[in-house]
């Protein structure tokens, strides 16, 4: 049986449309290489990617997303494996397409969450860094939402993208042509 939220059509077209024009590479389609694409092509960030189990706690966020300048910083818990782990990515790639910004953090502040983060010690800090403990916001349901529809759009992705290099060279073997 297969677990549906009950999408309207208008957002899963948005959805859609918004990953639409990511060039992804051949391989195996998984939700860590299409944040990596969509990091890369559509943010223009860096990404760091952690696991860090410094930061874990039992009654603490299975993700995060925080932003420090040019890079995008997503933390997955360390327990997280498997479909549960691509979800969790799914989710904070949610975020970034439903527009939901967290605030951009200075160096010190991002490396005093990093050593708090899952001990609710600051409120305030909690809230900017797009941590999620539940889903009573909407933009959490939102992109809790696009995690299952990203698991769903990877598996109809088409199998083999435009190889560039590939596209370049029959492009300059028809020119070598004339």
């Amino acid at each position: 049986m297969k677990f549906k939220l009950g999408w309207g059509r208008t957002r899963k077209h948005e959805w859609a449309q918004a990953l639409q024009g990511l060039v992804l590479p051949n391989g195996d389609r998984t939700p860590e290489m299409l944040l990596r694409e969509y990091v890369r092509q559509v943010r223009g960030n860096e990404l760091v990617l952690s696991r860090d189990p410094l930061v874990a706690s039992p009654g603490g966020p299975s993700g995060a997303w925080v932003t420090a300048g040019d890079t995008d910083l997503i933390w997955v818990h360390p327990a997280a494996s498997g479909v549960q782990y691509g979800h969790i990515i799914g989710h904070e790639v949610g975020h970034m397409v439903n527009g939901d910004e967290p605030d951009p953090l200075d160096l010190a502040t991002l490396f005093r969450m990093l050593q708090g983060i899952c001990t609710h010690t600051d409120a305030d800090l909690w809230e900017r860094s797009m941590c999620r403990t539940d889903f009573s916001e909407e933009r959490e349901r939102r992109a809790e939402e696009f995690g299952y529809f990203a698991e769903e759009w990877l598996q109809r992705a088409p199998d083999s993208t435009p190889d560039l290099l590939s596209n370049m060279r029959n492009s300059l073997e028809t020119r070598s042509a004339w």
